[in-house]
């Protein structure tokens, strides 16, 4: 069976996302959390979007059997295609147009690249910090630079230790991975 799911923001979830879904874009149906999707072994789902704070629950449904398709973040396409149908832009009508759309614009997801997916997501939101503080930190005098150095400096640390750890967790997840680093003779180098 193919459910279509989409994530969005609601005032009622604890996480402050809400989940509908549907499998035949007539009855829909609503849960805060993947692993309440009643889906089983063999079944495949297709999401919109998966919210690193749902990423447990994903990783669970896989764990069930369930093929997890992971919408290829095209959002032109999807409001392309909803304003084709004429559909609202709602849980409805973006379920909808999920249906129509075609599976060759989903993705295939494993828990390893969901794991990572978060750790990266982690990351990200670091590394823009520090990309800011030091434009920052360019336009400063001297004696205003010192205080943004340490800000910055404590950034670094941080930023080298989840770097460590998204390294530690590619290597026991991705063979390639090992074969690449060692191949390239940059093990033990973040």
């Amino acid at each position: 069976m193919k459910f279509y799911v989409d994530v969005h923001r609601g005032m009622r979830s604890v996480e402050g996302f809400r989940i509908t879904y549907s499998t035949d874009g007539k009855a829909f149906k609503h849960v805060d959390s993947f692993s309440g999707i009643p889906a089983g072994p063999g079944d495949q789902l297709f999401v919109d979007t998966i919210p690193p704070s749902h990423t447990d629950g994903a990783i669970e449904l896989l764990g069930r059997g369930v093929e997890v398709y992971y919408h290829l973040r095209r959002l032109t396409l999807l409001k392309k295609v909803r304003g084709e149908l004429r559909l609202p832009k709602s849980a409805r009508g973006d379920i909808r147009a999920l249906m129509k759309i075609g599976e060759r614009w989903f993705r295939r997801v494993t828990g390893d690249f969901l794991v990572m997916r978060r750790m990266v997501l982690v990351y990200k939101p670091l590394m823009k910090t520090h990309q800011q503080l030091l434009n920052k930190y360019k336009a400063l005098s001297e004696a205003e630079r010192e205080v943004l150095r340490q800000v910055i400096k404590s950034l670094e640390v941080h930023m080298e230790e989840v770097a460590r750890m998204i390294v530690e967790e590619a290597g026991k997840r991705y063979q390639a991975y090992n074969r690449l680093v060692d191949g390239l003779g940059i093990r033990g180098n973040i």
